[in-house]
């Protein structure tokens, strides 16, 4: 408990306690004025009932506070809830959409990849070609110097003279 709600129930027992003792003198008559008229009332009962029904109407204010308060606590856990639903939905579309962002990049960096790898089989077979076309060009002088090689042999021995290579 709060330290005012016991301080406010210990005064109470104080009052209780006070009354108890002295109960003789609180229900001795005496004459009580309203201003308009007087009447013979125990003074002790009729400020005792005074307390009574002021604590009965705090009691009555203390819950209704209470109520409005638990009542605006719920309201705004309802909203809360209602937030913390909105933040999560737009916390899962970000990461659809972060996911979906992701996948295109991937998928453009694929055809980069395939276009790169593309470029390189035609770079490649366009070396393969020259390699080949070199090569051939290579066999076709290698083979022309062979022949007139040939020739100049042939052409030595129909002449009839032997020279040594």
């Amino acid at each position: 408990m709060r330290f005012r709600t016991i301080f406010l129930v210990v005064l109470l027992a104080l009052v209780a306690i006070f009354a108890a003792v002295n109960w003789t003198a609180f229900i001795a008559p005496t004459t009580l004025s309203l201003i308009y008229t007087d009447f013979q009332a125990p003074l002790g009962v009729v400020m005792l009932g005074v307390i009574v029904v002021l604590t009965a109407f705090f009691l009555l204010y203390i819950l209704a506070l209470q109520t409005s308060v638990l009542l605006e606590s719920r309201r705004l856990t309802k909203q809360l809830q209602t937030q913390r639903d909105l933040a999560d939905q737009a916390e899962q579309s970000r990461f659809t959409d972060l996911r979906g962002y992701l996948k295109s990049e991937m998928e453009q960096l694929n055809r980069r990849q395939v276009e790169q790898q593309t470029l390189i089989a035609q770079r490649l077979d366009a070396l393969q070609k020259d390699i080949s076309l070199r090569v051939e060009q290579t066999e076709n002088a290698v083979a022309a110097q062979v022949g007139e090689l040939d020739d100049r042999l042939q052409r030595r021995d129909t002449e009839g003279v032997i020279r040594p290579l």
